[in-house]
């Protein structure tokens, strides 16, 4: 399953750096802004089935590949 988190997640960020670098900073890097974290989640349930409403999770929480990941696999 983390791979194919992090694969949704490098589609979304349009950059594979995310599968390298675990601990990249999301957000403070530009790799995801607010629409695209809004469409992460929509992608993680659509394709996984796993469902995360933005008000459950705040973007500190996620703010890198690694927490992200934790967080959907905690989440299933």
């Amino acid at each position: 399953m983390k791979e194919d988190i992090l694969e949704i997640l490098a589609e979304l960020c349009e950059d594979e750096v995310v599968k390298e670098e675990e601990d990249v900073e999301l957000f403070e890097s530009g790799l995801l802004d607010s629409m695209a974290y809004l469409e992460l989640l929509m992608e993680i349930e659509t394709r996984l089935g796993i469902t995360i409403s933005p008000s459950e999770v705040s973007k500190d929480d996620i703010n890198t590949p690694a927490k992200f990941v934790e967080f959907v696999m905690n989440k299933a």
